[in-house]
């Protein structure tokens, strides 16, 4: 979509009113509004990077040149918000264009997102517009994907970026009515980085998508491991598995409620409670599946050292 029709799409939206592009007169005056008696129309501008959009409303009049200097405002507002609009982030992130106007050029640190919402992907940029500071930014990456670049500040409420996803994810859930599926790429520092950081997040989602597809938050710390994993040999990989699960190690990955309730476990910190409760089952439900998974593989998934393994060679045995 064009940074114009945004404009148009958002102000009709927002404000009710009949919003059009038109083009500006070459006597424009320096406040950005100017009136037609003749032709009985408002028209205003508004600066975006280094364009200059014009827009006009019907009417002439005290009451319009107040309309429309509170859209410009409105529209300006926007601007500033997302700092710059798609196609120049979208290609920068792409990492074949600049540093688009707008980003600060400075060493202040990002958290960085690849966002996933097929059908809902407008309604995820419209949230996080809604949201964002005027340092942030949101592009459109296409297929449904949106980037998201937080910029951090010394007051920061949040630890990580992954505890930053994790909040993010719940609200949007709750704001769009819909499942979004976000890969971190972890803190870009300054924004020479944020393409780098950027492809680091999309590929956690793109393999998060396809190793682990119930959960919604990716990181690519982690599948920096599944990378180096998948780079070893057929064998050496079906070996590690067969020795850390098991020689019956299939029929241990082919029972889906008990895959379900490590999963579960794993996601929700080794925690029994968040983990059942999720889950929609008893806690001793939950406690006797994971029994049961010792008993046959040999590992207690509620030891910290016995789930990384486990976790690990379940990774390793869906690249099989």
């Amino acid at each position: 979509m064009k940074q114009s029709d945004i404009i148009i799409e958002q102000l009709n939206r927002i404000s009710g009113l009949k919003v059009r592009r038109t083009t500006a007169p070459s006597d424009m005056p320096r406040d950005g509004v100017w009136q037609s008696e003749t032709l009985c129309s408002t028209v205003f501008t508004v600066p975006c990077g280094n364009k200059v959009y014009a827009f006009e409303i019907d009417g002439y009049g005290a009451a319009e040149r107040v309309t429309a200097s509170l859209a410009r405002e409105l529209a300006l507002g926007m601007v500033s918000k997302t700092a710059v609009f798609d196609e120049p982030v979208r290609a920068f992130l792409d990492g074949v264009g600049d540093i688009p106007q707008g980003v600060h050029l400075g060493k202040a640190d990002y958290y960085v997102f690849a966002m996933y919402s097929k059908d809902l992907a407008k309604n995820v940029r419209e949230y996080l517009n809604a949201m964002a500071y005027s340092c942030d930014f949101v592009a459109d990456m296409g297929d449904g994907v949106t980037a998201f670049c937080k910029r951090l500040d010394n007051d920061c409420d949040y630890q990580s970026a992954g505890e930053f996803a994790s909040v993010l994810k719940e609200n949007l859930t709750e704001e769009i009515k819909g499942n979004v599926k976000i890969g971190v790429g972890g803190v870009a520092h300054g924004a020479s980085e944020l393409p780098q950081y950027y492809a680091y997040a999309k590929s956690a989602l793109i393999n998060g998508a396809e190793y682990d597809p119930k959960s919604d938050i990716y990181s690519y710390k982690e599948y920096a491991l599944i990378k180096a994993l998948s780079e070893l040999p057929e064998a050496t990989k079906e070996k590690y598995v067969k020795t850390v699960l098991d020689r019956n190690y299939r029929d241990v990955t082919a029972d889906e409620e008990l895959m379900a309730a490590a999963d579960a476990f794993l996601q929700y910190s080794l925690n029994i409670s968040e983990a059942s409760r999720n889950m929609y089952v008893h806690r001793n439900t939950l406690i006797y599946r994971l029994d049961k998974l010792e008993k046959l593989t040999g590992l207690n998934i509620r030891n910290f050292a016995d789930a990384v393994t486990f976790r690990t060679a379940c990774l390793i045995h869906k690249m099989l």
